[in-house]
């Protein structure tokens, strides 16, 4: 349960800082389709069954506001979409794996 406060306060953190700092519309529209595709991932529990891509993608999405404050607006836009595309392999391992549970526990008559 703190893992998921500390994300949820880590994102609050990137939104706040981003209307405070005013950054580029394209950087700021990047770093919220990282931001939901990492809340995506979550919804299917990528944490816990595609762990490395969902914390890179958290830890990139982090960098790309530190950016953005920085005003390195170019490098956070690059950075958010590397985290929108870790947190979308994130969500499509954990489907898939998903998947894979459900399957055997209707093969063991579950």
């Amino acid at each position: 349960m703190s893992r998921n406060l500390a994300v949820i306060l880590t994102i609050l953190v990137v939104v706040f800082s981003l209307s405070l700092i005013g950054c580029d519309v394209t950087a700021e529209r990047e770093l919220k389709r990282a931001e939901t595709a990492i809340e995506e991932a979550r919804d299917l529990n990528a944490e816990e069954h595609a762990t490395k891509d969902y914390l890179d993608a958290e830890e990139l999405l982090v960098e790309a506001a530190e950016l953005a404050r920085d005003d390195r607006i170019q490098e956070a836009r690059h950075v958010a979409i590397r985290a929108k595309l870790r947190a979308e392999d994130a969500a499509s391992k954990a489907q898939e794996r998903m998947n894979i549970l459900d399957e055997e526990m209707r093969e063991l008559g579950r």
